[in-house]
């Protein structure tokens, strides 16, 4: 048996070991089941969830969680709505647009504080700015894809027209299309998540972002449960959210070893290294928040930057993906379990 098999199953007979423990410790109770929603099925972009599972953490608080990828973040929203998921990731986007509609919901828990969505310019192309793109044409996954709301605004904001001062033109999600209209010069610059940028940039185009920093602090996904749960489901809500709290915590302290449980967890996610370290930088972004948080409770909502995307959806048409009316961020950003999510002694999860 070689030394890197051996390592392996040390690691893997350890992890068993911290579920089984974990599993023990809530006695002859069975664990409660607890239905989570992401929006799709990925590993590195949700490994916090996942390491949480991995090390035995829902176990811990007395939950059997099961993970599930809904299809997109109106999909987890309609999930929870119906009653067929406990709780749900989805961006502020579609959360904001279900209460806005008169649903009911709470944000409970803050994950991802980066915008998902960015605008990058090649380095060749020589574009630094919006102002920069008049006369060029701009690349997106798709003309009904999450990102072209954004791509239209912040045109605007520089005041350039869409269809008129800048071309918008649809090269598929960072994938052989997209380098190939990027290389080839039909496309200058390209909007979608970071995720397909991290796509682009491992093929070997240097990619310069040009999105507004203001444009860049719109908060990503969070947690959401409908406001009835909150009350009736609390402390099964609370025990997942202090246990993702410390995946969060493993994470942020051990990066390299959260990288390797995420390898053993979803391998095929990892196989091309290149790619793998791009998609985990950008992972690593979505999740880092902003300074001004930087001393606050995992989970804490970063209110500046969701009223700022707020306001920014008010702004465009409704069959774009704007607001159709206000929403009272001071109720629907829900901060009740926060403090609960953080009773855990994060030092001792450095080295698990």
């Amino acid at each position: 048996m070689t030394r890197g098999m051996q390592s392996y199953l040390a690691r893997a007979i350890g992890a068993l070991l911290t579920v089984l423990m974990a599993t023990t410790a809530v006695g002859a109770q069975d664990l409660k089941p607890f239905r989570f929603m992401f929006p799709v099925d990925s590993v590195n972009q949700y490994h916090p969830f996942y390491i949480a599972d991995h090390l035995g953490y829902f176990a811990e608080e007395g939950l059997d969680v099961e993970f599930q990828s809904a299809g997109g973040s109106s999909g987890a929203i309609q999930q929870v709505l119906a009653g067929n998921a406990d709780a749900a990731l989805p961006a502020p986007s579609a959360f904001l647009n279900a209460v806005a509609q008169g649903h009911d919901l709470k944000w409970a828990f803050s994950y991802q504080y980066a915008n998902i969505f960015t605008l990058a310019a090649t380095a060749k192309s020589g574009i630094k700015t919006i102002a920069d793109l008049k006369g060029k044409k701009i690349g997106v996954s798709d003309l009904s894809g999450g990102e072209v709301p954004l791509v239209r605004a912040v045109l605007s904001g520089a005041g350039l027209n869409a269809g008129v001062d800048v071309q918008i033109v649809p090269v598929g999600d960072g994938s052989a299309l997209t380098v190939e209209a990027l290389q080839s010069g039909q496309v200058d610059a390209y909007s979608s998540n970071l995720f397909d940028i991290a796509a682009i940039r491992a093929s070997g185009i240097d990619m310069v972002t040009i999105l507004p920093k203001e444009a860049q602090d719109f908060p990503a996904n969070g947690v959401v449960v409908t406001a009835k749960a909150l009350q009736s489901n609390s402390e099964a809500i609370s025990g997942f959210l202090r246990a993702v709290a410390k995946g969060i915590a493993y994470a942020a302290a051990n990066d390299e070893k959260a990288l390797e449980i995420a390898k053993q967890i979803r391998p095929e996610e990892f196989e091309v290294e290149n790619l793998a370290r791009e998609n985990w930088a950008a992972a690593r972004i979505l999740k880092t928040p902003p300074a001004e948080l930087a001393d606050k409770p995992i989970g804490t909502h970063f209110v500046s930057g969701f009223q700022a995307y707020h306001d920014f959806l008010r702004k465009g048409k409704e069959e774009e993906g704007a607001l159709a009316a206000d929403v009272d961020l001071s109720t629907a950003l829900d901060s009740s379990l926060i403090e609960a999510a953080n009773k855990f002694d994060r030092a001792a999860l450095t080295g698990k």
